[in-house]
């Protein structure tokens, strides 16, 4: 019988991957082959012979393997007492890592960007990472804890000192008069905190009845912890009305509203913008800086929330009216290498326990401000100014001192003393006696102020 071309060589290759048997015993051996593990109608179509021409006789099969060799050649040897062998190749086998039972220590955040990781074959980007470790719905850094104040990892301006709340009333006061004094005006703080800001600035307008009573304020915080401690800061109860009810601040009487992320009214209704790709920033903060700015650098920190942010705060102030305060520690220009970690009060490896230590960096208000004004033409950028400059315009050394003649104990003098210091001064405080280890550190120079308002208010106080 004539075979096709495929039939043989199929055979062939049935030949060299078929296990061989050699049988012995007593008497003479015998050679066999166990049945190959195809199906015989599969068989059957490659060996079925060709009706028209017959086909060249096929070409020699390829000589066996060593080992399979090896078992032929003792097979028909006859020779007496040779035993039964199987020779199977696994040198193309996977073998997988050893799997352990032991249970793991990393946490369960760990566990969570190891998987992020592994399911994208690949790294994340540091602000994926910050995102993660700050704000993981269930293991987030500021999500499950209050992380503020001298009990917590870190202290911020507003838990220095009352005045840093009552100076940002008094800058607030004065726009609402710019913009004409409407009777209605949201009042929106990002990243709360305890909401200890917000309830200094209500208490010291409370005298200035119609402005708190113009007052809606909102909230952006994504943490569940914290928003039920600015509900106790704020005093806050629920009224009902109707069938429904409303969150009030018994400070001034306002409504409050609870956001997880800076969304954007518009006539549409309530919406988020779509982040863009990475690169685009990159390519954008470069385009803002000089030759000589980029010689100086290794390496650049791009914020593509930030910039995302100021773009929708200055397209919501060019249509709607109003202003922004941004008071934060950074630079004015090209920031790098400014990523750190802060776990009570002390620096950290920024991958120690993610989760457990907050992560930060500076802001780059070179990059807010040109973000902003791309954003629209509607809206004018103003500072940044150092918090010593800002604080100091708005009156917060005549509030000290009226303070100060008010302290019942030389323990509260010593503490706004102290607290006067952190925020508007530079350095150690000259005037400390105590442990040099709690000695006051100035951030007036280290924090910024920038404003950003719309052309027909004119220039804010104390910009001008």
């Amino acid at each position: 019988m004539f075979r096709s071309p495929a039939a043989a060589a199929a055979s062939a290759l049935l030949r060299r991957l078929g296990p061989r048997v050699s049988g012995g015993g007593g008497g003479a051996s015998t050679h066999r082959r166990f049945a190959p593990p195809v199906s015989t109608s599969i068989l059957s179509r490659y060996s079925s012979a060709p009706t028209s021409s017959p086909s060249p006789p096929p070409p020699p099969p390829p000589p066996p393997s060593d080992a399979a060799a090896d078992g032929d050649n003792r097979a028909e040897s006859g020779e007496p007492g040779s035993s039964l062998s199987i020779t199977i190749d696994r040198s193309g086998l996977y073998n997988p890592p050893e799997h352990s039972h032991e249970p793991s220590s990393d946490s369960e955040l760990v566990k969570h960007l190891k998987s992020i990781i592994k399911f994208r074959s690949g790294p994340i980007s540091v602000a994926e990472y910050m995102e993660e470790v700050l704000t993981n719905p269930q293991s987030g850094f500021y999500i499950n804890r209050d992380v503020f104040g001298t009990s917590g990892d870190f202290i911020t301006s507003p838990e220095v000192s009352q005045m840093f709340g009552e100076m940002t009333g008094v800058w607030a006061m004065c726009l609402w008069e710019q913009m004409g004094q409407p009777e209605k005006v949201n009042l929106i703080e990002l990243g709360p905190g305890r909401g200890t800001l917000l309830a200094d600035l209500l208490r010291g307008s409370s005298k200035f009845v119609n402005f708190t009573k113009a007052l809606n304020i909102n909230l952006v915080e994504c943490s569940p912890t914290l928003q039920k401690v600015q509900y106790n800061t704020l005093k806050c109860e629920d009224e009902p009305i109707g069938d429904k009810t409303r969150t009030v601040s018994k400070l001034c009487g306002a409504p409050v509203h609870w956001h997880a992320s800076l969304e954007q009214k518009a006539s549409r209704g309530w919406c988020e913008k779509m982040p863009t790709a990475s690169l685009l920033f990159l390519s954008k903060r470069c385009g803002w800086a000089s030759s000589e700015e980029l010689e100086k650098v290794e390496h650049i920190e791009v914020c593509p929330k930030a910039m995302e942010i100021t773009e929708q705060i200055a397209d919501r102030i060019s249509s709607d009216g109003g202003g922004a305060l941004i008071i934060d520690y950074g630079k004015d220009g090209i920031v790098s290498d400014s990523l750190q970690a802060i776990r009570k009060h002390k620096f950290v490896h920024i991958l120690d326990n993610p989760g457990s230590a907050d992560l930060s960096a500076y802001v780059d208000f070179a990059s807010i401000r040109h973000s902003a004004k791309e954003a629209s033409d509607d809206i004018s950028v103003h500072g940044p100014m150092t918090q010593s400059q800002f604080l100091g315009s708005l009156g917060i050394n005549f509030r000290v001192e009226a303070l100060l003649q008010n302290c019942a104990t030389d323990e509260q003098a010593e503490s706004l003393r102290t607290g006067y210091w952190r925020l508007v001064g530079d350095g150690e405080a000259p005037f400390w006696e105590g442990p040099d280890d709690q000695t006051p550190i100035g951030m007036g120079t280290r924090y910024l102020a920038m404003a950003i308002v719309n052309k027909k208010q004119g220039t804010p106080v104390p910009f001008e």
